[in-house]
């Protein structure tokens, strides 16, 4: 493993741990004071800002990360598209979403939250050059610092917002603030002052890369939100609250993990794009990593949810418990092949990502999610999601092995102990609560049960990982 590979995992790893950290003793705090009704008013207010926020970049960033040969015309040119463009954007949300949405869920408040909301959308695009060139150099000291920083004094402000009974204003400061002290922080780190130039030949070159980024984000963003759309819609404010959490408990750490891990490796695989067997050696190896850190976390929200719930955010959220079980489930197949994409977007190759995401995304996993909706509300929802990514790793496997000799045997070969663990601790868990033993002593046993095993057979996995 090279250094820099090395050294940006490990950046990204203590961003992680210390971002989600915070992150969670924050909501953790909000959820003790607010409501779920304020959650689930916020959450859709997101949703509309998601789907017009996907679009802020045009995949510019990616395609600066991705070409070999840049220079300060390209960086100029894409900093003063992305902030003209994301004015146009921030007013089309303020004024004609902002209504649309209130209408939609029938929450005037909507009007006022979506316009400040929105203000990431500005400062996300002041940010896009310099974030992008610090993923390029694989930079992540820089970006780990920016975002802990920006995160813990979001938090601050929040709490202290919700004490002093700001309601639903506390979550939406949570979120602005954090991206508002991003900018000052960003320009520091790069040293980088855009100029007044701007090509539109280079810009064409730029969204020939980025137009099939962005259209794979649309898709992912709409099926990432239609959960959130449909259950406001449907179910009401409450419900989307409990979802939210369900989503957050099994995403606080999985979809950070995969999020960080993606934003190291994209950069890496672009810097080998040219060696195919390279490519594949490391996403095997970052499938391995993946499941060894991210199934013992399932595998205890799977089998202890009823007692983490309740303890951790209170007796009224009990109705996230069994979605936070089926969404558990999701997470330990979904992860079996993420970040196929990045492999095709790393080798130049972002058509062929935006139309298995048209497939994947369009034909089985949205028909799957408003079935289960239809059918069962919240549960059904999380139901939906389950079986979707369970077809969806059929053929992204498919996929996997057409284009890249990744087959499914390899997959498994990293995942069969951690497999085979699961499922022999499930089995003892639900023995001891077949004779009645206390829930809390079973945790006691399994929780020295799973650290004893997981430690002896992956000894070496971690010895490996400190080593290269």
């Amino acid at each position: 493993m090279s250094n820099k590979l090395k050294s940006g995992i490990l950046w990204s790893v203590i961003e992680i741990v210390i971002k989600r950290g915070i992150d969670f003793i924050v909501k953790l705090i909000l959820a003790r004071i607010l409501f779920p009704e304020d959650f689930g008013v916020v959450g859709m207010a997101a949703v509309f800002i998601s789907f017009i926020q996907v679009l802020n970049d045009a995949g510019m960033g990616p395609a600066i990360i991705q070409k070999k040969n840049l220079n300060e015309r390209h960086l100029n040119t894409v900093f003063w598209t992305n902030v003209c463009w994301s004015i146009l954007l921030y007013l089309f949300l303020s004024f004609i979403v902002a209504p649309i949405a209130a209408n939609f869920y029938e929450q005037p408040i909507l009007t006022k939250i979506i316009p400040v909301l929105s203000l990431s959308i500005l400062s996300s695009a002041l940010n896009t050059v310099h974030f992008s060139q610090l993923r390029k150099e694989l930079n992540f000291r820089k970006i780990a610092f920016i975002r802990n920083i920006s995160s813990f004094i979001a938090g601050i402000a929040a709490i202290s917002m919700a004490f002093f009974d700001f309601g639903v204003w506390a979550l939406v400061a949570n979120d602005v603030i954090a991206y508002l002290i991003t900018v000052p922080l960003f320009y520091n780190a790069t040293k980088w002052k855009p100029s007044l130039q701007w090509d539109k030949n280079i810009l064409k070159e730029i969204l020939s890369f980025g137009i099939f980024i962005t259209g794979s984000k649309i898709i992912i963003n709409l099926v990432s939100n239609a959960d959130y759309l449909i259950i406001g819609k449907w179910v009401g404010a409450s419900a989307v609250g409990i979802y939210t959490l369900a989503f957050m408990m099994t995403n606080l750490v999985s979809g950070q993990v995969t999020s960080m891990l993606d934003t190291v490796m994209f950069p890496f695989y672009s810097s080998i794009q040219d060696d195919i067997e390279n490519l594949r050696k490391y996403y095997l190896k970052l499938v391995g990593y993946y499941i060894l850190f991210l199934y013992p976390i399932m595998l205890t929200l799977f089998l202890f949810a009823e007692e983490l719930v309740p303890l951790f955010f209170g007796n009224q959220w009990g109705d996230a418990i069994i979605p936070l079980r089926i969404l558990s489930l999701s997470v330990m197949i979904v992860v079996l092949t993420h970040g196929y994409n990045l492999l095709f977007r790393s080798t130049g190759r972002p058509k062929y990502e935006f139309k298995i995401q048209r497939i994947t995304s369009l034909v089985i996993y949205l028909p799957c999610l408003v079935l289960g909706i239809y059918l069962y509300g919240i549960i059904g929802a999380a139901a939906g999601v389950l079986l979707s990514r369970l077809i969806n790793f059929f053929i992204h496997q498919y996929i996997l092995k057409k284009y890249f000799k990744i087959r499914i045997g390899d997959i498994f070969q990293q995942a069969y102990k951690m497999i085979i663990l699961c499922i022999s601790l499930s089995v003892i868990v639900f023995m001891l609560r077949y004779l009645k033993i206390d829930e809390y002593f079973i945790l006691i046993i399994y929780a020295l049960l799973f650290s004893t095993t997981y430690f002896a057979l992956f000894k070496g996995n971690f010895i490996k990982i400190i080593h290269r």
